[in-house]
């Protein structure tokens, strides 16, 4: 993993850290599931610290000088609003909704008639 990252994807893989274990970790315990040995964990805090002020995470005292990092929402409401926030740059919003279904898998569709109708 010492390759050079994405902009935005260490932020990505410690969310889906924080999303796999909604109780909560420690800045350590997300270092050791990311599984980098060249990542520092100064690196990890100040990703850490780049969510908060997002509100992406929240943090909470553990034990000591520890601190407990928590996501704020779940993986399917940022997804959500990522979504919504793309949706509110676009200009013609029906075209975004017609590109995006013809893209889905029919499984999908059906899903989603379901939570229109719901």
């Amino acid at each position: 993993m010492s390759n050079k990252r994405k902009q935005g994807e260490l932020e990505s893989q410690i969310l889906g850290c924080l999303w796999d274990r909604p109780e909560g970790l420690t800045s350590q315990q997300i270092l050791a599931l990311l599984g980098d040995d060249d990542l520092a964990i100064t690196t990890v805090l100040t990703v850490l610290s780049r969510l908060s002020h997002k509100g992406l995470v929240g943090r909470e005292q553990a034990s000591g000088r520890t601190f407990l990092f928590k996501s704020t929402s779940s993986r399917e409401q940022n997804t959500a609003s990522v979504m919504l926030a793309a949706l509110e740059k676009t200009g013609n919003p029906d075209l975004v909704f017609s590109s995006f279904i013809s893209g889905l898998p029919q499984a999908q569709i059906e899903s989603l008639r379901k939570a229109l109708n719901d």
